[in-house]
């Protein structure tokens, strides 16, 4: 390993990741981009490291956490997400994964934040296993076709009750309204860390808030990518609201010839059941369209691991994912 050093990186270094980006994941990213997910989060800056070949000074690997806030046993915890996890092509079986990541754990260790979640890939996850990760459930798709869409649409509407709030800012009042489960570990709802995590520049978010009066009941967060709507986001305080904006995405659907929903979130959990409840299905194969499964994957000292191996213990969700 004398070919490479491990240095930790900040914002002035961000040129180094978008060949790695461009390589590893064929995106072209700007600067902006780390910017935004790298900085601007409200609940923290990221913590990264990149390995060096000494002779070429060329950037061989990164590897990185971002911090999120959680609920955990009823109280709020950062936690840290590993994500854009790369290594060049001319890198490779190198073992600069396993060395960014030791040296990354290692700081978060000294730092008595070694609570890690990653939403694993089919080539990344064996090797965050070997690591001690434990793989606790899959996340997987949940879909409503369009001729679904058509023959759940309401005949009657009240468009007025339908607001679009795209300053997130607005729904500060029903957040803190939300009562956590202290039973399951959640991602915690804010307006600042909302703005910030709909302001990714890969995608157009738009946010719909049912309002039949002054107060906001529920909202829903979706974008449209390859004439399909993303349901990325949504949380009800009451069943009114739930069916009349599952209703508004299926009009949506039916205006504008979209192909259909879909939505990502924790198999056999509590977003899933609600999909479910409003008409939504999944592919039950192992092949077909939206097949695919993302295991769910966590790192932590012993207790952590133990503690939180259930799958009942979490909620997990498209908002949770650095990448949707």
């Amino acid at each position: 390993m004398s070919k490479y050093h491990i240095q930790k990186i900040g914002s002035q270094n961000f040129e180094m990741l978008v060949p790695l980006m461009k390589n590893c994941f064929g995106m072209e990213v700007s600067i902006d981009y780390f910017h935004w997910k790298y900085i601007q989060n409200p609940a923290g800056s990221f913590i990264g490291f990149v390995a060096i070949e000494t002779e070429t000074n060329e950037v061989g690997a990164y590897y990185g956490v971002i911090p999120q806030k959680f609920i955990v046993d009823g109280c709020e915890k950062t936690m840290y997400q590993s994500c854009d996890t790369m290594t060049h092509s001319n890198h490779r079986r190198q073992g600069l994964f396993k060395l960014l990541a030791e040296e990354c754990y290692r700081f978060l260790k000294e730092n008595n934040e070694l609570f890690v979640i990653g939403f694993g890939g089919a080539q990344s996850t064996p090797g965050f296993l070997k690591f001690g990760w434990k793989h606790i459930f899959d996340l997987k798709y949940y879909f409503k076709p369009a001729f679904l869409c058509r023959i759940s649409i309401s005949s009657f509407v009240d468009e007025h009750n339908f607001v679009q709030h795209n300053d997130v800012v607005k729904l500060e009042n029903f957040l803190e309204k939300i009562n956590y489960d202290q039973e399951v570990i959640i991602s915690k709802r804010s307006a600042a860390h909302m703005k910030w995590r709909t302001q990714n520049p890969n995608y157009f978010y738009k946010t719909v808030c049912y309002c039949p009066g002054e107060t906001i009941e529920g909202y829903v967060i979706y974008y449209v990518l390859n004439n399909k709507l993303i349901l990325f986001d949504f949380l009800f305080f009451s069943a009114k609201a739930e069916k009349a904006l599952f209703g508004f995405l299926s009009r949506q659907v039916n205006k504008n010839n979209y192909k259909g929903i879909i939505s990502f979130c924790q198999e056999k959990g509590r977003q899933a059941a609600l999909l479910r409840k409003n008409g939504f299905i999944s592919n039950p194969f192992k092949k077909g369209p939206l097949a695919e499964k993302t295991p769910f994957i966590f790192f932590g000292d012993e207790l952590i691991l133990n503690k939180y191996s259930s799958p009942l213990k979490w909620e997990i969700t498209s908002y949770d994912h650095d990448a949707l």
